[in-house]
């Protein structure tokens, strides 16, 4: 039920996107039952167990909230009332997740992104046109599916399954995983949904559905039984192509399975060929299956039909393990040599090599879900555990940044004997809003618990970070500030122009700073500053030798304790031209004279 007025929620998102948090809060609170209510109306013709349902739902609702998020940074008053417009993209991404929970094995197919203009027209055509009932709180209208129809003109129309068949064919997975498998019941389900017996298929046709369900619905930890397998592939083929012809009998299907094995396995079992099989099962390194097949009388290459054993726990090898597909998606997320576009064309091939348990917070299947303008680079430390720990981390902090979530976790510091250690044993608590990389290490950016300023902290001086959660065991949502890098606030924000402003991730206020330096020497400030520096003055001046020499005058916009560190370390190469900062530099050289004086 929607307990603020239209009114006060546009009052309210002005005021969100000024940094007002008690705004923030009253309108994340406002929508909590809404996108609940969304979520159960996608469940309620599912049958499903109550703990079922309640896993499903929880997903579903991140999901939403996901698309209400999106839907705030979007939003105008021109695009009409917000409630109408949230629900919009609330219901697109809980029915993209119900997809994906629902349809493992891509048995529906769902609306293709569109050009922008295209989609920005089509998004205000349907947004018109959906009815809101606010006493119910739910739109009837299956929103994606809307979005995709519309987008099709008249003569190109095709008959696409949407959300309402995936529930449909949720419905008869059920039904026929369970024992009430009568067959008048099932032909009457069946007939319901134009489902109906339109002849068999060829062996071919057979061996690679039944790779195909292998590859997506199984992996090391998932497996599958031969019945269970048969199950599989008598749903694919109703859901792809409405076909209830039987799945061949348990010999064929044995001998089918038995040669897909002798395809693409090894020919015996050893210790040294474990990780060239494709499909392993249970009894593969006692060569379960040569020892019973038999080749058929008509041609050694074929397996004689009734030799063929029934093999269980199979399940297939996927290229990459899901850990190293994570470290892979990482490096490609964090990587400074590449495009957002071959950064999504890549990560886009390395999901498509997954099965259906596979997630991760970067990418949902067609987008990326991190700034990939953000400056990263690679995976740092030099121990195993030490990588494994902060990849661990990442993946933490990324998704508490994608579903708007406060982290809490132990900030550490190595010791003497290699150690990383608590500074103490206090638990920072952090609305985390970017990931960003400075010279080979990770920052998290956001905003501490009873500071309004923004802070930073190395993701690999982190430990045991968590998602805070409340006593419900919801997620505790982040706080606002008037940080202007809020993905609430703004769409876009320039990591580049953050880290320049805080040279070597310092804390203290950036100030604009002049530095000399020959016109030859720009390198070292696009190193540092990259983009973000200025010319604003030419001098001309002579060496020893009384040759004239062309200095430029650059202002940056950076910490002034850090630049007096980094004037010294650039020696002669550079020199800073503000007095303050001048009298620093004077200082420590003066503190390092002395030191080093003291040692001759």
């Amino acid at each position: 039920m929607n307990y603020l007025t239209d009114h006060e929620i546009e009052c309210l998102i002005g005021e969100i996107k000024s940094g007002n948090n008690d705004a923030w809060e009253r309108i994340y609170h406002n929508f909590e039952n809404y996108i609940h209510k969304c979520c159960q109306a996608k469940l309620i013709k599912l049958y499903i167990s109550d703990a079922e349902r309640k896993d499903l739902e929880d997903d579903l609702y991140m999901a939403g909230w996901q698309g209400f998020v999106e839907s705030l940074k979007k939003y105008d008053s021109e695009k009409g009332k917000f409630l109408t417009y949230a629900t919009y993209y609330i219901n697109g991404e809980i029915s993209k997740e119900l997809d994906l929970q629902l349809n493992p094995l891509g048995l529906t197919e769902r609306p293709k992104p569109v050009k922008k203009r295209e989609s920005d027209e089509t998004e205000k055509a349907v947004i018109s046109r959906i009815s809101i009932d606010d006493e119910a709180g739910i739109s009837e209208n299956v929103l994606s599916y809307a979005l995709m129809r519309e987008k099709q003109s008249d003569d190109t129309k095709t008959d696409i399954l949407g959300n309402e068949d995936i529930v449909r064919m949720s419905e008869i997975a059920r039904f026929l995983k369970s024992e009430k498998d009568s067959k008048e019941e099932l032909e009457k389900l069946l007939s319901e949904n134009g489902i109906s017996d339109l002849g068999g298929y060829s062996n071919e046709r057979t061996t690679l559905q039944i790779l195909e369900i292998l590859k997506q619905t199984t992996d090391e930890k998932h497996t599958v039984s031969k019945n269970e397998l048969k199950h599989l592939l008598r749903l694919y083929r109703i859901g792809r192509y409405k076909n209830n012809t039987s799945v061949p009998d348990d010999r064929t299907f044995n001998r089918v399975v038995a040669e897909i094995l002798l395809e693409l396995n090894p020919g015996k079992y050893t210790d040294e060929n474990d990780s060239d099989y494709i499909i392993k099962y249970d009894g593969y390194t006692e060569d379960k299956l040569n020892k019973k097949i038999k080749p058929d009388k008509s041609s050694s290459q074929k397996v004689e039909t009734a030799s063929a054993p029934a093999l269980n726990g199979l399940h297939y090898v996927h290229p990459f393990e899901y850990e190293e597909t994570d470290r892979l998606i990482q490096l490609i997320s964090f990587s400074d040599m590449l495009s957002v576009d071959e950064k999504k064309k890549l990560i886009g091939k390395i999901w498509e090599l997954t099965g259906k348990y596979y997630t991760t917070p970067y990418w949902d299947g067609e987008n990326l879900k991190f700034n990939p303008r953000a400056v990263h680079s690679r995976l740092t430390g030099n121990k195993t555990s030490d990588r494994e720990r902060l990849a661990e981390s990442l993946k933490t902090l990324q998704y508490a940044v994608n579903n708007l979530a406060q982290v809490r976790f132990k900030f550490n510091r190595y010791n003497a004997d290699h150690e990383l250690v608590p500074t103490s044993e206090y638990l920072h608590e952090l609305s985390p809003y970017h990931l960003v990389v400075y010279h080979d290490n990770y920052y998290c950016i956001g905003l501490k618990k009873g500071d309004s300023r923004v802070w930073h902290y190395r993701v690999d001086l982190m430990t045991d970070v968590e998602i805070i959660r409340n006593e419900d065991g919801k997620i505790v949502p982040v706080k606002l500030t008037d940080f202007e890098g809020l993905p609430i606030l703004s769409a876009a924000w320039d990591p580049e122009k953050y880290m320049s402003e805080h040279l070597n991730m310092a804390y203290d206020e950036p100030q604009d700073i002049r530095i000399k330096i020959k016109n030859t020497d720009y390198t070292i400030i696009h190193d540092w500053f990259g983009d973000h520096y200025e010319k604003v003055d030419a001098v001309t001046g002579v060496d020893e030798k009384g040759n004239e020499i062309h200095y430029d005058i650059v202002k940056v916009r950076t910490s002034p304790s850090m630049i007096v560190h980094w004037a010294m370390q650039y020696g002669s190469r550079v020199e800073i031209m503000d007095i303050e900062v001048r009298k620093k530099i004077c200082y420590e050289l003066r503190r390092a004279s002395e030191i080093y004086n003291d040692k001759l």
